[in-house]
């Protein structure tokens, strides 16, 4: 007598491929731009961070240094270092900084929370990038405001 598979142990088999599926997939997946927009967020969010400090107490401003893989902000109390790495904040592992018209001593900020470089610097730049640099993205300061806007980076490492 041939026994045969009935309809119900068919769809609970589909069911449990689907699931084992589903959760297998994001393994594989490229998650180069997840990690660059989780740098980003948390370093904007620090930047405001460090403005609005820097506005509630102008006695002892906050600046902002620039590391290979993260930054530390100085003057707040609760300040401090942030690295993207799984020791620190793990969710953007591996992406990489670098900075142009930045001065060497990190960006210190106002009592308005622009920028305390000068009036006629150019705009400080934060790149962001993966380890290959396939996806990439910058931040851009504008002095005179703090104001900070995002652009997508082509065709830099």
């Amino acid at each position: 007598m041939r026994r045969a598979f009935t309809l119900i142990e068919l769809i609970i088999a589909t069911v449990i491929i689907c699931i084992v599926v589903s959760m297998a997939i994001p393994m594989f997946s490229d998650q180069n731009a997840d990690r660059i927009t989780a740098a980003k967020h948390r370093l904007w969010a620090d930047i405001q961070y460090a403005q609005a400090w820097t506005i509630a107490n102008p006695s002892n401003p906050a600046t902002i240094s620039f590391l290979s893989d993260g930054y530390t902000i100085e003057g707040p109390p609760d300040g401090g270092t942030v690295r993207f790495t799984s020791a620190g904040f793990s969710e953007a592992r591996g992406v990489k900084l670098s900075v142009s018209d930045v001065p060497a001593a990190g960006i210190p900020f106002s009592h308005s929370g622009a920028l305390n470089i000068g009036l006629d610097a150019p705009e400080p730049r934060i790149h962001l990038s993966t380890d290959g640099g396939v996806e990439s993205v910058d931040l851009v300061l504008q002095p005179t405001s703090g104001q900070i806007r995002s652009e997508k980076a082509i065709g830099l490492p």
